[in-house]
């Protein structure tokens, strides 16, 4: 199979398989932006508004308007910073993680049961090793090559 060969397989199956996982989550779920912040909070911590930009490589601008949804809607809650008291820190709620926790328990619920049914042991295993392949395509910068920081 040739690279291009390969990319197209890789981009398509990504796709459909996110348009799927995503078709799984529960009416009236928050949006999906509203789930990479919550999720990039909880894995990361409190941070600045403009951190949470960069990680989420939007606008800040469109941060904006986001958090004040999230904290409007009591996902995300505003403290100054412990060691600079000029910069505020968001970070999540308790409610913001149970909203997490409930859209990716629906998710999982779903690729779970799809995994079961569908495919065999072998293909699980495989499954699996080229998920942790995929990661780190993930998040390889512009420029970078796979592999490039770890020895």
């Amino acid at each position: 199979m040739s690279s291009d060969d390969a990319s197209t397989l890789i981009v398509r199956s990504v796709l459909l398989l996110g348009r799927r996982l995503r078709a799984a989550r529960a009416e009236g779920s928050v949006s999906l932006s509203t789930i990479a912040m919550l999720a990039t909070l909880h894995r990361l911590g409190p941070m600045p508004a403009w951190r949470l930009a960069l990680e989420e490589r939007l606008q800040p601008q469109s941060v904006t308007r986001i958090v004040a949804a999230m904290e409007r809607d009591g996902l995300i809650s505003r403290s100054r910073n412990g060691q600079d008291r000029r910069e505020i820190e968001l970070a999540l709620t308790p409610h913001g993680r149970t909203v997490l926790s409930e859209d990716i328990r629906a998710r999982r619920a779903w690729l779970e049961k799809a995994i079961e049914a569908c495919l065999s042991p072998d293909e699980r295993e495989t499954l699996i090793e080229a998920s942790q392949i995929m990661l780190k395509l993930a998040y390889v910068e512009a420029g970078e090559r796979p592999g490039e920081d770890e020895e």
